[in-house]
């Protein structure tokens, strides 16, 4: 009897400990859970071996692009008679590789999707097959800016679907809304710990109406400072900002629009990506001084051109991905260490003569091997690389480069270090 209730006791005993060692395990890894959240890793200073602190070094690359458009040679190109759909896969294939190396694929959509049962359209008002933006995800595009001429093309309705397209396949915009409570709140991005505010307008809907005064960011120096001041209270590293402006095929700015980019700067922004040329024009890294009177780093580009239409001829076939580095250092502001620039062309039929959209590097279409060159590309096109690798470099370079010299990337700004 006695040893019967020492085994009960015994057993008791084992029990109780293993309850005990379960629920100091459990404590254990909730403890663990939060202490992750406020470890070195995400504080501004890490430990070194010697036992002083250093700051964390924080960096991020954005990749730019100009205009996404699709006319109707892209789309008749694009379409399968056999199965009925469109596939535009094949657009992106060759710069996918360039936007793997960025942490942030930017770019301007010059359309809207409004559904295949209202028609798929053209200029002057386009609407493109909801299988394009596919493309778009899987090039690896992670923002659009929407607020351009042709935002209102298919009406408010297309521009609000057109906004839950993007929504559905987690693509981030800014530009246009379906909602003000999202038009009066300001849209920013944590890149690697470096915070960019981000801000979009155009000059206008080519007369198209819409619904409601915040479906579309209008450009206004009222509107664009009180954003900018809006944005300054979150404290981002920067503030972005891309206008919709300038006017088509005209390589070089005028003083209007120098004038918007001088407004821009003097609200507070630090980065101007402007579109609507549909070629390239110039960019210029500016020094500009804070509200406390101490130096910052600014840039512009006046307009990056087209990445992929249906604009075929000279200069509008001509597009760049831009790069843009930055690195932040404990709780400073972050600054631009780099900017650098992809010259691309966008290819419009196959060395077989068939229309086949696809964007290329000019680095990479002319330094393949011979024999690639003629299976790939026509005689004038070969040509026309050649016009773009001087072009484009002489847009941006203070010397002309050589052929010989030509490189896949080239580098327009770094930042000197002591």
């Amino acid at each position: 009897m006695k040893e019967t209730k020492l085994f009960w006791v015994l057993l008791c005993c084992v029990f109780f400990f293993s309850i005990s060692v379960f629920a100091l395990d459990m404590y254990s890894n909730k403890g663990q859970e939060l202490l992750a959240e406020i470890s070195p890793a995400s504080t501004t200073q890490e430990e070194t071996t010697e036992g002083t602190t250093e700051p964390v070094i924080h960096t991020a690359k954005i990749a730019v692009t100009g205009d996404l458009m699709v006319h109707s040679y892209q789309y008749n190109e694009a379409y399968n008679s056999e199965t009925g759909k469109y596939d535009f896969s094949h657009n992106f294939q060759d710069v996918k590789k360039y936007f793997d190396k960025a942490d942030y694929v930017m770019g301007n959509l010059e359309t809207v999707f409004g559904g295949e049962e209202i028609g798929i359209s053209d200029f002057p008002n386009f609407n493109t097959p909801d299988s394009f933006l596919d493309a778009v995800k899987d090039a690896g595009f992670d923002y659009v800016t929407t607020a351009n001429n042709h935002c209102v093309d298919r009406g408010t309705d297309s521009l609000i679907r057109t906004i839950r397209k993007l929504d559905e396949l987690g693509i981030d915009h800014t530009g246009t809304y379906s909602a003000k409570e999202w038009r009066d709140g300001i849209f920013t991005k944590n890149i690697n710990g470096i915070t960019f505010a981000i801000l979009s307008y155009t000059y206008g809907t080519n007369g198209m109406p819409y619904a409601e005064d915040y479906n579309v960011n209008i450009i206004s120096e009222d509107l664009i400072r009180n954003d900018i001041a809006k944005a300054k209270s979150y404290n981002p590293d920067f503030i972005v900002v891309l206008p919709h402006m300038g006017n088509e095929y005209e390589e070089y700015p005028n003083d209007t629009f120098k004038n918007w980019v001088n407004i821009m700067f003097d609200a507070g922004a630090d980065i101007i990506l402007a579109s609507h040329p549909h070629v390239l024009q110039p960019m210029e890294m500016r020094t500009l001084t804070k509200d406390d009177g101490s130096s910052r780093t600014g840039f512009v580009i006046y307009s990056l051109g087209n990445f992929i239409s249906s604009q075929t001829t000279p200069p509008r076939n001509a597009g760049l991905i831009l790069n843009l580095s930055f690195e932040k250092k404990g709780d400073e502001k972050a600054e631009i260490t780099e900017v650098s620039y992809i010259p691309v062309w966008t290819q419009f039929r196959n060395a077989q003569g068939q229309n086949r959209f696809v964007v290329r590097s000019v680095y990479d279409m002319l330094t393949l091997p011979e024999d690639q060159i003629k299976a790939t590309l026509r005689p004038q096109d070969v040509e026309r690389l050649k016009e773009i690798h001087y072009q484009t470099t002489g847009i941006y370079s203070d010397t002309e480069i050589p052929l010989e010299n030509i490189q896949d990337e080239y580098v327009f700004y770094k930042k000197q270090t002591p």
